[in-house]
């Protein structure tokens, strides 16, 4: 998954750096004023921001109408009930006081975003393979498929959207945010990569090129095939 953090307090700071050395991905905006424009441009999973930023121009209403379904989790200090009913009310997914140890903040940041995608634990399971969410692993029976941090976030960003169209440009986006994408030659040799470790199971799922469009994940119902895990 990746998340649009605002660092625009030392907390905030904090807090994008814990969720990066967890694995997330994160896109880092260092100015208030700005995250709205982020949000906008990218995709994300995930909006944490301070709540301080919406004394600053930023509006949770404008936040939910640019992407009605991305989650949104403000940090705030020392905040009180009927504040927080307000912010709730006003578009926020959650409230967190920024006085929490960061591993609550970010188990409490993580379990939004994947019941955003309607996962109740961060175990999800995809044909023959199970997704440790957490972990960042992927397991199928007692193997752990041996995936970089760049395959995996590819495969994990089509898990989560099964049968749906990703662009090519969707899926760079998604990996390398504003940073520098590759040659055009680098992802798809990701994608072969990723063909390769998931050829044994191929009968059940395998991503699909779409010409011209970009990359889809077929999931095949193994109780419909008498040889699910044929190649």
């Amino acid at each position: 998954m990746r998340y649009l953090i605002a660092e625009t307090s030392w907390k905030m700071v904090s807090l994008a750096k814990a969720v990066s050395d967890c694995g997330t991905l994160v896109t880092h905006c260092e100015a208030g004023d700005a995250i709205e424009d982020f949000h906008k441009i990218g995709e994300h999973d995930l909006v944490a921001l301070d709540a301080s930023q919406l004394l600053r121009g930023t509006s949770l209403c404008r936040l939910r109408e640019l992407h009605p379904d991305t989650p949104i989790v403000l940090i705030a200090r020392d905040p009180v009930p009927e504040q927080i009913a307000a912010w709730l009310m006003a578009g926020a997914d959650t409230v967190i006081d920024e006085a929490a140890a960061l591993p609550e903040m970010i188990a409490q940041i993580d379990c939004v975003a994947r019941r955003a995608q309607g996962i109740a634990r961060p175990l999800l399971e995809c044909g023959p393979l199970t997704f440790d969410l957490e972990a960042r692993r992927v397991h199928l029976g007692d193997v752990t498929l041996s995936l970089s941090p760049k395959l995996y976030e590819i495969l994990e960003y089509l898990v989560l959207r099964p049968g749906r169209l990703a662009s090519r440009e969707a899926l760079l986006s998604h990996v390398y945010g504003f940073e520098n994408e590759p040659a055009p030659r680098v992802f798809d040799v990701y994608m072969c990569n990723l063909r390769s470790h998931l050829s044994g199971i191929a009968g059940t799922v395998r991503i699909a090129t779409v010409r011209g469009a970009g990359y889809r994940l077929d999931v095949q119902d193994p109780s419909r095939s008498n040889n699910p895990l044929a190649a």
